[in-house]
């Protein structure tokens, strides 16, 4: 069976012998052989350089408001923030779906009324915003999307942005923008959608596009007054994050180009092959062209996606995230973040399972007991 949440889904290990399409960062660096920092001094006094001088480095980097950020342990502490500062109890948050599970369990955890709304994959530049529209209550306070978008990869595009804007201006709700995946298209300039103006919070990491996840650094961008409610709200949740990674990530900020370069180097190898998998097979369907880490297959019946994780999981040893965890079932999130050498092989295996979930019976997801995993 599979585990009660994404997060805890996510912590398992890739069973022996087997591979994982599954870790949406893209592959940690080696800094050492890159020639890059891998140390920070220990600083036992806590006067060397903080939490906020790196927040002016990151802000200015992305062209935040005011040019500063607010440091987080990681984009999951600051979501977790952002959603407490703006949301109270009772409040309604209307949440993209598929989306990324944690924004609803982080919002539920504070007491708001979770709603949801269709974001549409393939539509035409713009959807997004009546889709919202249609899911609207006098009572929403905060509308969360993602960009690129977890799980499908795919971007805001500035007419979705521009009707957000006028309908968040006409109906009083502020939007906040998960901008993790941002960097890993290089067709997206540096900067942040923080920067359009007071309706607008984004959260990001140096995780996702960089990996580099060990350093659990985090941001908020948003409008000066904005990010002292989030700080009032940081302040009582956690200290500062270690100032071991405040220090290295200040060490590694004036290599960001070169990481990202490399970013788009292992992306757009894998994304070559994965676009010669999708030519080569019928039974998966992607309906957006993916930007990101992250890209998005449908089954055409609700229950395969997750019938499929299982599937592949117990016959292959290969892990993809089943749907259930953005809230479709239908469909699984297949991430392209590994070094090209690991990723064929773990592609390799999902075509063998794709072509073996089709030939099997319509229930054999949920009925896969074979003593032994299947192998080359």
């Amino acid at each position: 069976m599979l585990p009660g949440t994404h997060i805890l889904w996510a912590r398992q290990e890739v069973p022996p012998g087997g591979a994982s399409l599954g870790d949406s960062a893209i592959a940690t660096p080696d800094l050492a052989a890159l020639g890059l920092p891998d140390s920070a001094p220990y600083d036992p006094d806590g006067s060397g350089p903080g939490a906020r001088q790196l927040g002016r480095v990151l802000g200015e980097r992305w062209k935040a408001p005011a040019g500063c950020v607010r440091v987080t342990a990681g984009a999951s502490e600051a979501n977790a923030v952002v959603l407490a500062a703006l949301l109270r109890h009772g409040d309604d948050v209307l949440i993209e779906s598929p989306g990324y599970e944690p924004h609803r369990l982080g919002a539920g955890l504070i007491g708001a009324h979770v709603r949801s709304f269709r974001r549409p994959l393939g539509a035409p530049a713009g959807a997004i915003a009546a889709e919202v529209e249609r899911a609207l209550t006098p009572a929403t306070r905060l509308v969360v999307v993602s960009h690129m978008h977890n799980p499908s990869g795919a971007a805001l595009e500035d007419a979705d942005l521009s009707g957000l804007e006028r309908l968040a201006a006409a109906r009083d709700f502020r939007i906040l923008v998960d901008e993790t995946f941002r960097d890993t298209d290089p067709a997206q300039p540096l900067g942040t959608i923080a920067s359009r103006g007071p309706r607008w919070i984004t959260t990001s990491s140096l995780t996702k596009s960089y990996g580099l996840g060990g350093l659990r650094v985090g941001w908020i961008a948003a409008d000066p007054a904005t990010l002292d409610r989030c700080g009032d709200v940081h302040d009582n949740l956690s200290a500062e994050p270690s100032a071991l990674s405040v220090a290295l990530a200040l060490a590694l900020a004036p290599h960001l180009d070169g990481l990202r370069a490399r970013t788009h180097r292992i992306l757009a190898a894998n994304r070559a092959a994965w676009l010669a998998f999708l030519g080569r097979q019928q039974i998966l369907h992607a309906p957006a062209p993916s930007r990101s880490t992250c890209t998005w297959v449908q089954f055409p019946e609700p229950g395969r996606g997750d019938a499929f994780s299982e599937f592949a999981l117990e016959r292959f040893r290969l892990r993809v995230v089943p749907g259930r965890y953005f809230g479709d079932s239908a469909g699984v999130r297949i991430t392209l973040g590994a070094e090209p050498e690991r990723f064929a092989p773990a592609l390799h295996l999902l075509e063998r399972a794709t072509a073996a979930f089709a030939a099997a019976p319509a229930d054999a997801g949920l009925q896969v007991g074979a003593d032994t995993p299947e192998s080359e």
